[in-house]
């Protein structure tokens, strides 16, 4: 979690940018990730969840910020490969995503979605360097 002290409108505000770093073999209801490949390759993967920065700091680098720490914090735990679901029409955070070096791996199908009553997603990957199975 990083705190942000800041001035709005004149007013002092302290504001939190929040991200969950997942280790685990999958998220309940989600596609899954392919890589890594091989022995011990669930406990190389990880997925982020619940990327968060308050309105009034979009677009100011916070989101990037967080995520860059998140994968220093991955890489200490072995993790290898990191994952990211996002909503298909949530372009300001697919753009974020790619700007922090993710890249389109698959789709959530959209059977899966509307039984979940949730919005379409897709997976998004990135390699961690410097981490060996």
């Amino acid at each position: 979690m990083i705190t942000v002290i800041f001035s709005y409108n004149g007013e002092d505000r302290v504001v939190i940018g929040t991200l969950d770093l997942n280790q685990c073999l999958r998220l309940p209801d989600e596609i899954v990730g392919k890589k890594p490949e091989g022995i011990r390759a669930d406990f190389a993967r990880a997925y982020l969840s619940n990327v968060c920065v308050a309105a009034e700091l979009h677009r100011n680098g916070l989101g990037y910020a967080v995520i860059a720490k998140s994968k220093l914090v991955a890489q200490e735990w072995g993790i290898s490969d990191l994952y990211v679901h996002v909503a298909v029409n949530n372009e300001p955070a697919k753009k974020l995503y790619l700007k922090s070096g993710f890249v389109y791996e698959s789709d959530e199908p959209a059977w899966q979605a509307r039984f979940l009553d949730r919005p379409q997603r897709i997976l998004l990957w990135t390699g961690l360097p410097g981490v060996q199975l």
